[in-house]
């Protein structure tokens, strides 16, 4: 068994393996030949003779160089990630193992917001010479932060991702609300008045929400699914927190209800457009807290995706 490996990436460190991981993943695969290739040719040589391909990105006509290709594995979660058609026989293979990362960095957000450390922490700030926004901002911090005991956390999105971040907000006390096109069943961690519901009931659920967390994948189904309306369904004061695409929401409403005080804050991680375009409105809309699409990011996001990886590549 031969496995071509190339995740080279221009921008993210995290994303291309070291010597140290790539050596781990030889030992848990006895007998493979696993070949590391740092950059296209390298790869193209390979194709001939390898029965798995690991990469960020993949050709079409690349198809034909590979004979005994059976599957291209990413280590990206969307399904939307691919644009090739594979022939008979071949598969596209996607990672899964996100939920433990992007998990932790949901949470620290909605802990974050939750007691105003997001939206009051920069307000102290000034630049030399100038006045800080709010010199000593106690008395509007007093009045909105909020432990999360007792508070609602609506996840959208309900599959690994979501249930993992889910898992790590849970012993802090919040009510969870999962809304998933599959309604698997509830997960052992579930409390009394945590349910699962299926998309019917967004409308009915997202007046509840003190917080809406998002992991939904792109397409049509979701495209903008968090529109003008929706987002004026959910209560004055609650924060919305997306990590899934940036298709799901009207950014411009968005930045409305941020504007208006409608919402209380935001953490996006995801844009329709990336990079976020300079003129966004979001880019100066209150209590808008914009991440680089980097909430997997992680010292060991190559290691979980081996570690998963090296039980499915068989001989």
């Amino acid at each position: 068994m031969v496995v071509a490996i190339h995740l080279e990436h221009p921008e993210v460190p995290v994303f291309a393996p070291t010597e140290a991981q790539v050596g781990r993943l030889r030992a848990a695969l006895p007998g493979a030949e696993v070949a590391l290739c740092r950059s296209e040719p390298e790869l193209l040589a390979a194709l001939p003779r390898a029965d798995y391909a690991v990469v960020w990105a993949f050709r079409q006509e690349w198809f034909a160089l590979a004979p005994r290709l059976r599957a291209v594995c990413t280590p990206a979660a969307g399904r939307d990630y691919f644009r090739v058609v594979p022939p008979p026989g071949v598969e596209l293979r996607y990672g899964s193992f996100h939920g433990a990362i992007m998990g932790e960095t949901a949470a620290a957000c909605v802990l974050a917001l939750s007691h105003g450390v997001l939206p009051f922490a920069l307000s102290m700030r000034a630049a030399p010479g100038a006045a800080p926004a709010d010199p000593w901002p106690r008395p509007a911090l007093a009045r909105r932060a909020r432990r999360l005991a007792g508070a609602t956390v609506l996840v959208l999105g309900f599959g690994r991702i979501g249930r993992a971040a889910g898992r790590f907000l849970k012993p802090f006390g919040p009510r969870v609300l999962g809304v998933s096109r599959a309604l698997h069943p509830a997960p052992d961690w579930f409390g009394p008045g945590d349910i699962v519901a299926d998309a019917s009931r967004l409308d009915e659920l997202l007046p509840l929400a003190d917080h809406v967390l998002c992991f939904l994948p792109s397409g049509p189904e979701t495209d903008r699914l968090l529109d003008a309306r929706r987002l004026a369904l959910l209560r004055p004061g609650a924060f919305l927190c997306n990590f899934g695409r940036g298709n799901l929401l009207d950014e411009d409403a968005l930045a409305a209800a941020l504007r208006e005080s409608r919402l209380a804050g935001a953490v996006l991680d995801v844009f329709r457009e990336e990079p976020l375009p300079p003129g966004s409105p979001l880019r100066s809309a209150p209590n808008a807290f914009l991440l680089p699409h980097g909430s997997a990011f992680s010292p060991d996001y190559l290691d979980l995706y081996f570690a998963e990886l090296a039980p499915t590549l068989r001989p």
